[in-house]
């Protein structure tokens, strides 16, 4: 876990860090979801407010709306919630109670976060949503992980040849964010 060089203290994860590896217990019924570096898919992980929260429930509920398009850019949308939550609402995306381990690694309080990483846990983007609720829209984020899926993963570098028009997204791909030139 990253730790302040100067300090010795934990620190907030930056894009480039690699998540964690845990085993969260699920809001709902028994067992407990990977989180972190799985190998397999992209990592959408939206930390809510720790107590229910009806803009987090409704930013949720507009990421199940596009669940098809997340999973064409092989997304696993996973909600880290507080164990308030138990019982209060059903939330239509899987979702995880934290353990605190998380949140103190992406948030810098009790603040709602959404962070992408890809299938190595690799941090690609941090939003702090802040007490407004400001979220990242979900073309930002379906921009993120069309990168990540591009990419190369040792290097970065986009493994679909520069200059080719990416179907749906109307952009030209080469690690470009969606809609620019």
């Amino acid at each position: 876990m990253p730790h302040d060089r100067y300090t010795g203290n934990m620190t907030t994860l930056l894009p480039g860090d690699i998540l964690p590896s845990l085993r969260l217990p699920l809001l709902t019924g028994d067992g407990a979801a990977p989180v972190g570096p799985n190998r397999k898919r992209s990592n959408l992980l939206v930390l809510t407010h720790p107590q229910p929260c009806d803009d987090c429930g409704a930013y949720l509920a507009g990421l199940a709306a596009i669940a098809d398009r997340l999973s064409v850019e092989k997304a696993a949308v996973m909600a880290v919630v507080g164990p308030q939550w138990r019982g209060a609402v059903s939330l239509p995306v899987p979702a995880v109670v934290d353990d605190g381990i998380l949140r103190s690694l992406l948030s810098s309080g009790d603040e709602p976060v959404v962070a992408v990483a890809d299938r190595f846990g690799q941090l690609f983007t941090r939003d702090d949503a802040g007490p407004w609720h400001e979220f990242p829209d979900h073309e930002q984020v379906l921009g993120t992980l069309l990168n990540i899926a591009i990419s190369c993963p040792e290097c970065g570098v986009p493994d679909v040849p520069c200059a080719v028009t990416l179907p749906e997204h109307g952009t030209m791909s080469g690690g470009m964010r969606i809609g620019q030139t």
